[in-house]
């Protein structure tokens, strides 16, 4: 039987689907997930513990399209906003693609840097959205050429980034630049969505974001901080785009069980407790990884230090050839890279190396066979171009 798939399914086929167990046990650098060895570590409430307001008879059952109430009250109450401000979805993934659903028709411009994360750059792709990435400074994308984009392109309909901390460069955007985007974007009726899944783990010290308001739309999640399994986010808006949002929604809301669960962490003082103890746990991996790509061969040693995240950014040394290096990684090593032309065209030669899923061990490791490799594909080449010079 010759079944068609829709357009948009044909756009997707360019994405490889998300695969865990295919990885789990190479030295996979792709992996930007929590340290699996600090799950056991966090005091896990009961899912039914009725402590948290909620009746146990409730829980089985359908709650609305805005999520659990009382999960809402208390991430508006840690947020400083209004619970009508605040709809629950089934992770920040989910929020990305109904903040396209709600914006984007195909041919729409998303603008966002360059580089930018890559499944945000997925789920507008398959929006059929038009993404026009721009160049980036210290503090994040030039304001220079974000204005010139808001004023030569037609149909920008949304601005996406990842300020604290970025995807994948590891920079953290000051909110007052921040301000500024925001500022230039509502010039334009262009709504600003910032991504913070990592805004809790600052590893230099605490940090502020933008608040959201007016055209300030903030994407959070409980992944990074206390499981991607439980597959709980939040967007936090003006109540007209939360209003929106929640017309959008086709699946029954995000489970009531789970979000007792993470209720039951943020009621208490057991996920901030958490987290205080995941800043210095990554920080120390953050550091040691550091140390590890200053003495590495196959990298250049002028990447930005993340302040935040779990990842590196690194341009891989002159002369190398990205896919064949990392395609020779995989196949001889079975060490997993994702190259850097999927977080945007600027990015050729780079790579992103995640240092939060892996143990201190499996990183050196990595970084010795990758080193080992660089040297062997590209070491003898580059002393017979010396050779030839001298």
């Amino acid at each position: 039987m010759n079944l068609i798939p829709s357009h948009r399914s044909r756009l997707s086929q360019d994405f490889a689907a998300f695969d865990y167990s295919g990885g789990k046990h190479a030295v996979n650098f792709a992996y930007g997930l929590p340290d699996p060895a600090l799950f056991k570590e966090l005091a896990w409430p009961d899912a039914f513990d009725t402590a948290t307001g909620v009746s146990a008879a409730d829980l089985p059952q359908y709650t609305d399209a805005l999520g659990l109430p009382e999960l809402r009250t208390q991430i508006a109450l840690r947020h400083g906003v209004r619970q009508d401000q605040v709809i629950l979805t089934n992770g920040a993934s989910q929020a990305v693609q109904l903040l396209a659903d709600l914006y984007l028709d195909p041919g729409d411009v998303v603008l966002t840097e360059d580089p930018s994360y890559l499944g945000a750059l997925r789920t507008f792709s398959v929006a059929g959205a038009t993404i026009v990435q721009l160049g980036m400074g210290a503090d994040g994308v030039d304001l220079d050429a974000l204005e010139a984009a808001l004023r030569q392109t037609h149909r920008v309909r949304l601005y996406y980034t990842t300020p604290a901390f970025h995807n994948p460069t590891g920079c953290h955007m000051p909110r007052a630049h921040m301000a500024r985007v925001a500022a230039l974007l509502a010039q334009h009726g262009v709504p600003l969505v910032q991504d913070l899944v990592y805004a809790e783990l600052p590893y230099d010290g605490l940090t502020e974001w933008l608040s959201s308001g007016g055209n300030v739309i903030n994407v959070h999640s409980i992944s990074k901080v206390a499981g991607p399994g439980l597959r709980v986010g939040w967007v936090l808006a003006e109540p007209d785009i939360i209003s929106q949002l929640a017309r959008l929604k086709c699946d029954g809301g995000v489970s009531p069980i789970v979000s007792n669960v993470v209720l039951g962490l943020m009621r208490s003082d057991v996920l901030d407790t958490h987290i205080a103890r995941l800043r210095p746990h990554y920080r120390a991996k953050r550091d040691a990884l550091h140390k590890l790509l200053q003495g590495s061969r196959f990298c250049e040693p002028d990447y930005t230090m993340p302040r935040g995240g779990f990842s590196f950014w690194v341009r891989l040394v002159a002369g190398t050839d990205a896919q064949a290096f990392i395609d020779a990684a995989r196949r001889e090593h079975d060490v997993r890279l994702v190259h850097g032309q999927h977080y945007g065209p600027a990015s050729l030669n780079h790579v992103r190396l995640c240092f939060s899923y892996l143990p201190m061990s499996s990183i050196a490791q990595g970084l010795a066979h990758l080193d080992v490799l660089h040297t062997r594909l590209y070491r003898p080449r580059q002393i017979a171009v010396g050779t030839v010079a001298a």
